[in-house]
């Protein structure tokens, strides 16, 4: 696995003038927005009139690094924020091919809304995801929260343990899918217009049978679907919106790093490291190899031994 957080090319924070670059000629050539003789063929919005190309340059030879140091069935993910983005999913859509993208997940990075903004108060940032071979990338299951743990209950004194209910109607109508049901107090219910039961009449009263169908305490709901939580105990899918209040948001990243260097602030855009020990839940094994060339305040270090001290061994 790879994570960077590269310079976001506001115009306060790009300060790599160095030569190591896989000219960006190359890439413009590629993606058509100028001619072998290096003649414009588009029109783009201009920083200081660099029109985004020291960015692009920096960034473009980076990743092309970057795809060659991963394994095959590794995945980089690249934060970034509005100023960029566009052109960075281009870049590794051109790098890494448009079949190897994963995903772009959003981070809700604040708690309050920014009420000098000009336009939107932008409480978010993106992170992009490219997998090396998308066929061979396989992501993990990520352990339940204490708090949605707690939304299984046992109402009816099941043996088989807690369970929550779920909806057992979908929208993808389907009229053989549509059909009365009698509850044990007598009432008949039907989908609601628009929509029809989950499965077919025979798989019903299966599940019926099975004691697997909820219709209240006094037997008269909408029937629900239980779902145990001894079957969903293997974890959780990853979603694309990343909370604060889960992965940590800009104000305790600065904390945690003014707790390690005695109040003192060396950087001025930190990420939480639970934002990073998130990541690398996602997509990595025991024995992995985890790389952050931009590094910074360390963060990526600081999340691996976080991880480490678990017992993964990363």
């Amino acid at each position: 696995m790879i994570y960077i957080d590269p310079p976001y090319n506001t115009g306060k924070d790009f300060v790599y003038k160095d030569n190591f670059h896989n000219s960006i000629k190359n890439y413009l050539e590629q993606t058509g927005q100028i001619d072998s003789e290096g003649n414009k063929l588009s029109t783009n919005s201009g920083t200081s009139g660099r029109y985004h190309s020291d960015w692009l340059s920096m960034t473009y030879s980076r990743l092309k690094l970057a795809r060659n140091l991963l394994s095959e069935d590794g995945a980089i993910f690249i934060s970034i924020d509005e100023n960029e983005s566009a052109n960075l999913e281009s870049l590794c859509k051109e790098i890494f091919g448009e079949d190897n993208f994963i995903g772009e997940l959003i981070w809700i990075k604040k708690f309050s809304p920014q009420n000098d903004a000009n336009y939107f108060s932008l409480n978010h940032e993106s992170i992009l995801c490219f997998a090396k071979s998308k066929p061979n990338f396989r992501r993990n299951l990520l352990p339940m929260t204490e708090e949605q743990i707690n939304r299984y209950t046992n109402l009816d004194n099941d043996p088989r343990g807690v369970w929550q209910s779920d909806n057992l109607t979908v929208a993808t109508y389907n009229e053989l899918y549509d059909y009365a049901i009698k509850t044990p107090s007598g009432r008949i219910v039907n989908p609601v217009e628009g929509r029809c039961w989950a499965v077919p009449k025979n798989r019903f009263e299966q599940l019926v049978k099975e004691d697997r169908v909820w219709f209240g305490k006094d037997g008269r709901n909408v029937p629900r679907l239980k779902r145990f939580l001894s079957e969903t105990k293997q974890g959780r899918v990853p979603i694309s919106i990343l909370h604060y209040d889960e992965v940590g948001h800009t104000q305790s990243a600065s904390q945690e790093l003014k707790q390690l260097f005695s109040n003192k602030k060396y950087f001025d855009f930190p990420k939480p490291v639970r934002l990073i020990e998130y990541l690398i839940s996602i997509v990595t094994d025991k024995d992995d190899v985890v790389l952050d060339f931009f590094a910074g305040s360390g963060t990526t270090a600081h999340a691996l031994l976080n991880k480490n001290k678990q017992g993964n061994r990363i």
